[in-house]
């Protein structure tokens, strides 16, 4: 590093951010340290990807000898899965990846760590996920990823609730597998009286003017509220969550929580070694 600025030179490697939208990503901030002082020449840089976009996008990256990999935000983790070569198994059973590792013959190996993330980053109250009663919005691919954790959570139950009632089927199914009991179940509304934890895996906050099926009136002190759609900026659910004196969590928590994974990964480690640590 000299003046701050990355030393960047012909053997450096890009690992790409593809989001849409891409402002409020947080990963190139968090993880170029971890690269920098372990050594690495790997620089992580955010592209704005739109779904039209995607396909194209990523088959010039897979294309590059000097790109390491491809970090997936929203909207892309479950179409990303379906171009990998490869998945962890925690990737295969979700369907969706966080994290892709381009491999010197151009193939490409997907990696989950979201639902670690989310459990980790909740600290303290991670503890009162066991036996809690979980509404959960969203069942794209951090969704599912978070779904997948609560189930090695022990909770009571897990409502879903997704403009898409086959994404919801599917979590829900998943969910019972991982378990082995009937434990999720696709939902039309939010019962929030009878809910403990209430967790929003949507872009709803920073992303277009959609509102999120729970009123703030509903929100109460004893609830555990995360959104992991907040990053660089509050949401509304948060806001109200914590104007209610709601214990909350939010993406960079989750991120946070995951990051050392994620770089590790990308550097050529194994799925779940963290680099530097």
């Amino acid at each position: 590093m000299t003046g701050g600025a990355p030393a960047i030179d012909g053997a450096s490697r890009i690992y790409a951010v593809f989001g849409d939208p891409v402002a409020q990503v947080q990963t190139p901030r968090l993880i170029n340290p971890i690269f920098a002082a372990a050594g690495r020449d790997i620089l992580a840089v955010p592209f704005h990807v739109t779904p039209a976009q995607f396909g194209a996008s990523w088959d010039t990256f897979a294309a590059l000898d000097n790109v390491a990999g491809i970090g997936v935000t929203v909207p892309h983790k479950v179409a990303a899965a379906r171009r990998c070569d490869t998945l962890t198994p925690t990737a295969e059973a979700v369907g969706a990846v966080n994290s892709v590792r381009r491999d010197t013959d151009g193939s490409m190996h997907g990696a989950l760590f979201d639902g670690t993330g989310f459990v980790l980053g909740l600290g303290a109250g991670r503890a009162r996920l066991a036996g809690a009663r979980v509404l959960l919005v969203g069942a794209g691919g951090a969704g599912r990823a978070i779904a997948h954790a609560l189930a090695g959570e022990g909770v009571a139950r897990l409502d879903l609730l997704d403009l898409d009632p086959e994404a919801a089927a599917f979590t829900a199914a998943m969910v019972d597998a991982a378990t082995g009991r009937q434990t999720a179940r696709a939902v039309a509304s939010a019962a929030v009286d009878t809910v403990d934890v209430i967790i929003n895996a949507t872009p709803i906050g920073i992303k277009g003017d959609a509102r999120f099926p729970v009123p703030p009136a509903a929100l109460r002190p004893d609830m555990l509220v995360a959104d992991i759609a907040a990053l660089a900026v509050e949401t509304p659910l948060l806001r109200a969550a914590r104007a209610a004196g709601a214990t909350t969590s939010d993406g960079t928590d989750m991120l946070a929580a995951q990051i050392a994974l994620i770089a590790g990964f990308a550097a050529g480690l194994p799925a779940g070694e963290a680099l530097g640590r």
